[in-house]
C-alpha cells in the first residue's frame, strides 16, 4: 500500500476544526475519535476526512497507527 500525498488546497478553517475536535475528544475520553465521529462532527464524508488527517500527519500535528481503531493522537500543539 502506498502512502497518500495530502492535497495542498485544503481549507485551513476545516483543518483547524478537525485538529481541535481530535484534541478535545482525546482530552475528554482518553482516546482518539473514530473516523465516523470526526466526519459527523465536521459535517464531512469519511474520504474527505482522510485527506485532512493526511495533512495533519504530514505537518507533524497528529500520529496514526495503521490497522487500529481510534489510533489518532495529537502529538504537538499548533503554534
Amino acid at each position: 500500500m502506498t502512502k497518500r500525498t495530502p492535497s495542498m488546497n485544503l481549507s485551513p478553517e476545516t483543518l483547524e476544526a478537525i485538529y481541535r475536535f481530535i484534541g478535545s475528544y482525546s482530552a475528554q475520553y482518553g482516546y482518539g475519535p473514530s473516523l465516523r465521529e470526526i466526519a459527523e462532527a465536521c459535517y464531512m464524508s469519511r474520504p474527505n476526512i482522510y485527506r485532512y488527517l493526511d495533512r495533519l500527519e504530514v505537518d507533524g500535528l497528529i500520529v496514526r497507527e495503521p490497522n487500529r481503531a481510534r489510533a489518532i493522537a495529537v502529538v504537538r500543539k499548533k503554534p
